[in-house]
């Protein structure tokens, strides 16, 4: 036999001696029965093929694990403590008319001409706009968003009259005008532009306080919350309590006889509830008002939170942003919406130089597009042509911190004004006609239903700890494995080898020291 096959033999018999010691021993259920040369040779078949199944089942069971721990890394649960209306503002909301144009101010544009052009683009109908393609605004503010300005109806002229938490209160002290996707629309309750956006835009004008009101714009988001200070008066309003007359009544004004171009097949208005730090975008969400009638919107809060542990997440994983996560260019707060607006607003940028006016202003220097833009920004509006914006707004996830706002879709009725006998609680309503209220005024009341809710909590699905009981419960109960496995494994491959040979090396050494002493004896 040569000596290679001679060392190999010698090592399979120490590891056969090693592998029945520890079988023998080990603290794994079934395996000391696979080794046991005093058991009949089926039992011992018996029970190897019940550990290999074991075993495998085990592992299949673990791997399922695993891939849930990486594929949900997190879960929405709902927080235990109950939120007050009082600690969040009553939602931002738009008003816009589906009127696009006062008929007595554009009826006497004429065929052909610069305004007349605009106005077809502010009606969104067809128009060839290449003629004035070379065209330069006489000066600066001779602007797209002046001319829509112009021509649209004020929050004066469409919000008539107003209520909040039982108090009748001027209506240019709670609305705004603010130019949406709709155009020029009434806006409540929404963030101050200073605390909202980090250089100022000409376009966005606050009337929010006048002189007869001393309410104090403060900051909010859905992180921090109100400042700890606050003054008597100020906005974004809180809840104040639940039903109608603790909630906003507005009178609206739809001016029939003003209109000349509808953004819908009908008259009356659009209204949309949101957070008061989000971008509006009422073409998409905006809910119908209809004229001649009461509209009541109850409204549902929904708040999401967020563990500071879902940090060490991938936001890829998580699916949500924490604000201080990804810096905006024109706004401080990130959010969905707020991200999609900018990735609209670099779209346009790039593909016609110019940002449309009631996109955020991402740079000071940027153009605001006019009518020599228009032809591109109609096809810019009905093809995205690279994907450029759709893979922007892919990477705008959900803010991991939010507030929203939804109208009970159970409890909008419209409520129709009685054609006869005419009675309503609101005096503003005694100076008009029946036929007149019917066809032109609208009541549309914001409320509370409930004094709390309950927010909803981003946290980890399974944590290191939760990961290590499930597969250490799999694991132990299928073939006993236990942390003392381990430490018998590292105990019999490593320990009890390096003490064997140090034992043998000090075995021969003192051997060789015996001799030594022996031989010096007897020569002596």
């Amino acid at each position: 036999m040569s000596v290679q096959k001679q060392v190999l033999k010698t090592l399979w018999q120490c590891f056969e001696r090693k592998s029945k010691e520890f079988l023998r021993n080990t603290s794994l259920q079934g395996l000391k029965y696979v080794w046991n040369n005093e058991l009949p040779g089926w039992v011992q078949f018996y029970f190897a093929k019940v550990f290999i199944v074991a075993v495998y089942v085990a592992i299949n069971l673990a791997v399922n694990v695993f891939h849930k721990w990486q594929s949900t890394p997190v879960i929405i649960g709902t927080s235990p403590t109950l939120t007050p209306i009082q600690d969040i503002p009553f939602p931002a909301i738009t008003v816009c008319s589906m009127n696009k144009a006062k008929k007595s101010f554009v009826a006497s544009f004429q065929n052909g001409s610069v305004k007349h052009a605009m106005l077809q683009k502010a009606c969104n109908q067809d128009f060839d706009y290449a003629r004035f393609s070379s065209f330069k605004p006489r000066s600066k503010s001779n602007t797209f968003a002046n001319f829509i300005f112009n021509i649209s109806h004020k929050c004066d002229e469409m919000i008539v009259s107003c209520k909040f938490g039982q108090k009748t209160l001027p209506c240019t002290d709670l609305f705004r005008e603010i130019f949406v996707d709709e155009g020029l629309c009434c806006i409540f309750n929404f963030l101050h532009p200073y605390y909202l956006y980090k250089h100022s835009d000409s376009t966005l004008r606050d009337y929010t306080s006048s002189k007869g009101l001393t309410d104090i714009a403060v900051d909010w988001n859905p992180i921090e919350g109100y400042p700890k200070h606050l003054p008597a008066g100020y906005y974004p309003r809180p809840g104040i309590g639940i039903g109608i007359y603790n909630g906003l009544q507005i009178v609206l004004n739809g001016h029939t006889d003003e209109y000349y171009c509808s953004s819908t097949n009908g008259q009356g208005f659009k209204v949309l509830l949101y957070n008061s730090i989000d971008q509006p975008r009422l073409k998409e969400s905006g809910l119908p008002i209809m004229l001649g009638h009461e509209t009541n919107y109850r409204i549902v809060p929904n708040s999401y939170e967020a563990v500071q542990t879902i940090r060490k997440i991938d936001r890829k994983r998580r699916q949500c942003i924490f604000s201080d996560e990804q810096e905006l260019i024109f706004y401080k707060y990130y959010t969905r919406r707020n991200c999609e607006a900018e990735c609209d607003a670099l779209y346009f940028i790039r593909l016609c130089k110019c940002i449309p006016y009631h996109l955020p202003l991402i740079y000071r220097n940027a153009t605001v597009c006019h009518i020599e833009n228009f032809d591109c920004v109609n096809r810019a509006e009905l093809t995205n042509v690279d994907g450029e914006s759709t893979a922007c707004k892919e990477l705008c996830l959900a803010s991991c911190h939010d507030v929203t706002y939804f109208p009970n879709p159970f409890s909008i009725p419209t409520i129709p004004f009685r054609h006869e006998g005419v009675s309503f609680q609101n005096d503003y309503f005694k100076n008009f006609s029946a036929d007149f209220i019917i066809n032109n005024l609208a009541i549309v009341n914001f409320y509370h239903d409930n004094d709390y809710f309950r927010s909803h909590v981003r946290s980890s699905y399974t944590g290191l700890t939760e990961y290590m009981s499930l597969t250490g419960g799999i694991m132990s109960l299928m073939f006993g494995f236990s942390v003392v496995f381990i430490g018998e494994l590292f105990y019999f491959i490593f320990l009890r080898s390096l003490f064997d040979y140090i034992q043998n090396w000090c075995q021969k050494r003192r051997n060789r020291v015996n001799i030594e002493y022996v031989h010096q004896a007897y020569d002596n």
